[in-house]
């Protein structure tokens, strides 16, 4: 047995396979083949939200509203994010916007305030030329740690995430 698929928890119940990949960063992928840099402006269009624009956090931090985008119910939600404790950074939400294009180590870890200013997510860059260079993805993880919850709308097509 691979030590990935070996489980995570230690005998104190907490969790340390947190922000540990199953394989290596250069060949972590998904396919995402239906969202690219074009339908996301499209999206901002729609939702009245600008792909890659300035934000600003709300209060409360949650709840937020998303969408069930195309054919394949992506959840798509537009959320701010802001260096950790640099609280006069600019508010955004994508790290490439923070650092400069190319100025990003691939596999490196950078803390984040996920739309609340006080929250510490760690995160990696979209990797250039992968199926999902052109969105954030945020994992179950990171739901964890936010302490959220997804509240789903299948006859509208749309979600919000949570805090119970």
């Amino acid at each position: 047995m691979d030590s990935h698929d070996k489980s995570g928890s230690s005998s104190s119940g907490a969790d340390s396979s947190f922000g540990v990949l199953a394989m290596p960063y250069d060949e972590f992928d998904i396919m995402l083949t239906d969202i690219n840099e074009a339908e996301m402006e499209k999206i901002g269009i729609a939702e009245e939200v600008k792909h890659l624009s300035p934000g600003t956090f709300s209060d409360p931090a949650f709840p937020v509203q998303g969408i069930l985008h195309g054919p394949n119910s992506r959840l798509m939600i537009p959320l701010t994010f802001q260096r950790y404790r640099k609280p006069d950074s600019p508010i955004i939400n994508t790290l490439e916007a923070f650092f400069g294009a190319g100025n990003v180590v691939g596999e490196m870890y950078y803390p984040f305030a996920i739309q609340d200013q006080s929250t510490r997510i760690e995160c990696q860059v979209s990797r250039i030329g992968t199926h999902f260079e052109h969105v954030n993805i945020m994992g179950i993880d990171s739901l964890r740690k936010l302490k959220l919850n997804l509240d789903i709308d299948w006859d509208k097509d749309s979600f919000k995430l949570i805090k119970k």
